[in-house]
């Protein structure tokens, strides 16, 4: 009977010992974010426009087709503004080669010195021979001097006004060239094109889609973390685990860090954190892997050392 009781005394304290082991808060402050039913979206997407009216003549596109910031998507009829620039070139070397001329200042100077030269001889008659050189004549080689004097002044006035005239024509060139490359529709993203809309030979109105493109090497996954067990400084800026199910049961993990983490905490007790995550293609189909619209698993490294920020660049408005 001492027997059973020893063994069931030996039994309660191992069970204590085991309840109490399994209650300590230490196992989870082990433990990492781990975000269920993750959403997959895009972080570029453009939706690119006519920037001009016109006849659609170049649309070298397909669905599905990868392309690279300033690859050419389509072209509008520039035959207008292209006639409209060489005029505009003509006028120009037309301003700059008479603003690069001095022959008119060159002849002032030439005349100042002939009149004045005029003037110091009848001076000079009129001094050896009184009333050689009448006061009339005087006054009027006089008003020769002044006269090729402000002759110099104008024709330095107008030779300004020339190279005002040639800068101007040149912006008229520019303002031609920037009607032509608005015409010239460019991919402002690198991705891929998943829509167009036109035809060929369509005409296009200013603000008129031509097409959609995704930016597909890099994406966003967006989760909720639990504000009751995770803060913020805990989470920001941390590399993450995205995991992800494919077909055939299969499944495929991304590397990536968090760039986002909402100040706001939402009804459920959750806040919302963005990651970015780089994709890759399947070896054997080419086919990227991560795909905008997929649910995910996230696992946040909180234990190890916050990233660098990151350094974004401004974007053209699109």
């Amino acid at each position: 009977m001492a027997s059973e009781m020893r063994s069931i005394r030996w039994l309660t304290t191992a069970c204590a010992v085991v309840l109490v082991a399994a209650g300590r808060p230490e196992a989870a402050d082990d433990a990492e974010p781990v975000l269920e039913r993750c959403l997959v979206s895009l972080i570029e997407e453009a939706k690119i426009p006519a920037r001009e009216a016109g006849v659609l003549v170049e649309l070298p596109l397909r669905e599905g087709e990868s392309l690279s910031k300033g690859d050419e998507i389509a072209r509008i009829d520039d035959d207008q503004p292209r006639m409209e620039k060489r005029r505009a070139e003509a006028e120009h070397d037309q301003a700059v080669a008479k603003s690069e001329s001095d022959v008119d200042v060159r002849f002032s100077v030439a005349s100042l010195k002939v009149a004045q030269a005029e003037l110091d001889k009848a001076l000079e008659a009129a001094r050896r021979v009184p009333g050689s050189v009448t006061e009339v004549e005087i006054n009027r080689l006089r008003l020769n001097v002044e006269k090729a004097d402000l002759q110099i002044e104008q024709a330095n006035l107008e030779q300004r006004v020339s190279k005002l005239a040639a800068v101007s024509k040149g912006v008229e060139v520019e303002a031609a060239g920037h009607s032509i490359q608005r015409r010239l529709i460019t991919s402002p993203i690198d991705g891929v094109v998943v829509q167009i809309f036109p035809h060929l030979g369509e005409w296009m109105q200013p603000g008129d889609p031509l097409a959609r493109i995704v930016r597909t090497d890099r994406l966003r996954v967006e989760g909720y973390v639990d504000a009751a067990k995770w803060g913020p400084d805990q989470v920001r800026d941390r590399p993450v685990t995205v995991e992800v199910p494919l077909a055939g049961d299969t499944r495929e993990s991304f590397t990536g860090r968090i760039v986002f983490v909402s100040p706001l905490v939402e009804s459920g007790g959750d806040y919302r954190v963005f990651a970015e995550v780089d994709n890759r293609k399947a070896p054997s189909s080419q086919q990227w892997l991560l795909r905008a619209g997929q649910t995910a698993t996230m696992t946040v490294h909180a234990r190890q050392q916050p990233l660098a920020p990151v350094r974004r660049e401004a974007t053209a408005a699109r």
